[in-house]
C-alpha cells in the first residue's frame, strides 16, 4: 500500500471535460474510518486515472478547487444543499462535480460516486461497488468508472438536466419533455414554454408537430391534443397544428385552449 501512495500521492485533484463541459473531481471522502486521508487520495487519483482511460474525458488543471472547498468553508452536508452547490458551480466555473465516499460499515467497504451537475444540483452518474481489502481496489475501478462515464451519456427514458424526461438521442444532441405545463391558447402557449425554467435552463420552447410526433412514439407521454409550433397551411383558419391523441394532425384556432408541453435539446460527446 506504500506503493500505491507514493505513486500517486504526486496529485490531489483534478479536473475533466465531458461534451464541452468541465467538472471538477473532488477527493474521496471517508466514512467509518474505512481508509486513511492518504489513501482516500491514492484511491482518487487511480480512479481519475480510469476516467481519464475511458477515452471520453480529459484531465485539466484544478489546482484552486481545494482553496475554494476551503474558502467557502464547504462541508459534506452541503453537498445536498442544491443552493450552495449551484454557488460552488459558479464559484469554479465548472459545470459538473464529481465526488466520492470510501465507506466502511462491519467487516465490508464500498467505493461510492456521483456526478452532479451544478447548474440543477441533480445526479447525473452514480456507481457503487463493494471490496474487502485495499488490494481490491485495482480490480474492481475500472468497471466503476466506465459505470460513472457510460451514466453522463443521456438515454431515452431517463431523467433530463432540466428534470424532463429524455425521448430522443440523436445525431449528437439529446432532447427533453417538460411535465405538463397546463392548458393555453396557442400565444399563451408559446410564451409558457420560453417562460419555463426548469433546471435553471432557460433554452425551453414550444415543439414542433414532428418533434410531438416523436415524443408520442418514444415514449407514452402524449395523450390528448397538444399545440404545436408548426403553422398550418389551411388557409381557412388562423390556426396552429395540434397533435391529437397521438394519431392525427389538425388545424386549430388558436383561441382554443390545449395541453402543453415543453422541450429543449442540448449537444453531448458521442465517442
Amino acid at each position: 500500500m506504500k506503493k500505491l501512495i507514493l505513486f500517486f500521492i504526486f496529485v490531489i485533484s483534478a479536473t475533466f471535460t465531458f461534451a464541452e463541459r468541465t467538472i471538477a473531481v473532488a477527493t474521496f471522502d471517508i466514512t467509518g474510518k474505512a481508509v486513511s486521508k492518504e489513501e482516500a487520495e491514492s484511491i482518487t487519483e487511480l480512479y481519475i486515472t480510469e476516467l481519464v482511460e475511458t477515452g471520453k474525458l480529459k484531465i485539466v488543471d484544478r489546482t484552486n478547487f481545494d482553496k475554494i472547498l476551503h474558502e467557502m468553508n464547504f462541508q459534506d452536508s452541503d453537498w445536498s444543499d442544491a443552493k450552495k452547490t449551484v454557488e460552488l458551480g459558479k464559484v469554479t466555473n465548472v459545470s459538473l462535480i464529481a465526488r466520492g465516499k470510501i465507506i466502511k460499515l462491519g467487516t465490508k467497504m464500498y467505493l461510492s460516486a456521483t456526478v452532479i451537475d451544478v447548474k440543477t444540483a441533480n445526479i447525473l452518474s452514480s456507481a457503487k461497488q463493494e471490496f474487502t481489502s485495499l488490494d481490491d481496489i485495482f480490480s474492481i475501478l475500472s468497471s466503476f468508472t466506465n459505470d460513472i462515464a457510460s451514466g453522463l451519456i443521456p438515454k431515452t427514458g431517463s431523467t433530463g438536466p432540466g428534470g424532463g424526461t429524455i425521448y430522443l438521442v440523436e445525431g449528437g444532441f439529446a432532447y427533453e419533455v417538460s411535465p405538463i405545463l397546463g392548458d393555453f391558447t396557442w400565444y399563451s402557449a408559446d410564451s409558457a414554454c420560453k417562460n419555463y425554467n426548469a433546471g435553471n435552463l432557460s433554452d425551453w420552447y414550444l415543439p414542433s408537430k414532428y418533434e410531438v410526433e416523436q415524443i408520442y412514439r418514444n415514449t407514452n407521454l402524449i395523450r390528448g391534443v397538444y399545440w404545436t409550433s408548426s403553422e398550418s397551411s389551411d388557409s381557412r383558419y388562423d390556426t396552429f397544428q395540434v397533435y391529437a391523441n397521438g394519431a392525427q394532425i389538425w388545424a386549430w384556432k388558436t383561441s382554443s385552449t390545449c395541453t402543453v408541453r415543453a422541450i429543449r435539446k442540448w449537444k453531448y460527446n458521442e465517442d
